[in-house]
């Protein structure tokens, strides 16, 4: 009797797990149940919400969306992971085709040149494109703007392979120098769509917050900084802003012990 209302499935995957999991929340959504899921794994939450997304279902969840996942968390990842590094084709074209990159003004020749700049990559190298293969490709273009555009990825960019050992705050200011130098563009004003929406104020503060303590963290290798700044990032959570299902719940263990559900998915 005790166990008379519980249904046990036994997945084979973690794929297969959050798919049985978001058919369940599908299926009490048609139906008008409330429904909560309750898990302390993220990773499955994620999972869970991508297959959601497929038919339109957006769960209210608790604990939001990790920062370090976000827009503005991505490109900040991006940059910390290239500070000390030889730039590559790949990190590069990562890093042109992200959403915030050259979001401060007009974006259409920014990946109209993207786009070239790939195929040329991506069909006869270098690996390793640096200022002077950069310039010679803009210079060969016919598009006006290939050359300002080249010279803004080499001003952003330049140096920031050098292994140095600098105070937390010097660090954090050449990074941000940076990420806000590629989210500005060559063609645009301030610091473009960085800091803008819940994602990038939530990022903007967690980074002022570091800037604010960090003259107790002292002189950094390049690898420590990366490691601290990725800890930091990781610690922040974005709520969206987006209408979600009133019937449909995602909990940690900490909300769930103070709110109730018609069906429960542990």
């Amino acid at each position: 009797p005790a166990t008379e209302g519980l249904t046990l499935i036994e997945a084979d995957s973690p794929r297969d797990e959050a798919l049985a999991v978001a058919l369940v929340l599908r299926e009490a959504a048609e139906a008008g149940t409330r429904c909560a899921l309750i898990t302390p794994d993220r990773g499955l939450t994620r999972q869970v919400e991508a297959a959601l997304d497929r038919w339109g279902i957006r769960p209210d969840d608790s604990a939001g969306k990790p920062l370090a996942l976000s827009a503005p968390g991505r490109l900040l990842r991006h940059v910390g992971a290239l500070m000390g590094r030889k730039l590559t084709s790949e990190a590069l074209l990562t890093l042109l085709k992200h959403p915030l990159v050259a979001s401060g003004g007009e974006r259409g020749p920014h990946l109209l040149l993207t786009r070239e700049l790939e195929l040329k990559l991506r069909r006869n190298g270098p690996p390793f494109p640096d200022a002077l293969w950069l310039r010679e490709w803009a210079g060969a273009r016919k598009e006006e703007a290939a050359l300002p555009w080249a010279e803004w990825m080499i001003a952003a960019l330049v140096g920031l392979e050098q292994a140095v050992i600098l105070p937390l705050a010097d660090h954090l200011a050449r990074h941000l120098r940076v990420t806000e130098e590629l989210a500005r563009g060559p063609w645009g004003s301030d610091t473009g769509e960085l800091w803008l929406e819940a994602a990038g104020i939530e990022a903007q503060r967690v980074v002022c917050e570091l800037a604010t303590d960090a003259e107790a963290a002292g002189r950094l290798a390049l690898h420590d900084y990366r490691n601290l700044f990725d800890a930091v990032l990781n610690r922040g959570e974005v709520r969206q802003d987006v209408q979600t299902h009133p019937l449909i719940m995602v909990w940690g263990t900490l909300e769930a012990r103070v709110q109730g559900a018609d069906l429960v998915i542990l």
